[in-house]
């Protein structure tokens, strides 16, 4: 069992991600590590983002930082004008 980051929606409301725990490898995965697995979509849109455990508060949490950080919309569409 590993865990495996995704990426859904788009549009004006823009991006979302998070994590879910992957059964198995699927032949297109990345394996980042030995329990860190990613699907190719997801990797193009992650791919310099930093995923950390954060335990300094009461309630532990993953944390995402550089989320769509190469692309040039931030993950949101320019078409309504919410992205700038």
């Amino acid at each position: 069992m590993a865990v495996r980051p995704f990426v859904s929606g788009s549009g004006c409301s823009g991006m979302t991600h998070g994590l879910t725990f992957a059964e198995e490898k699927h032949p297109l995965d990345r394996q980042l590590t030995p329990h860190l697995i990613i699907d190719p979509i997801a990797y193009q849109f992650m791919n310099e983002a930093t995923i950390d455990y954060d335990t300094s508060g009461i309630s532990p949490r993953f944390s995402f930082e550089n989320i769509f950080q190469g692309l040039k919309s931030g993950g949101k569409c320019g078409g309504c004008g919410g992205a700038q």
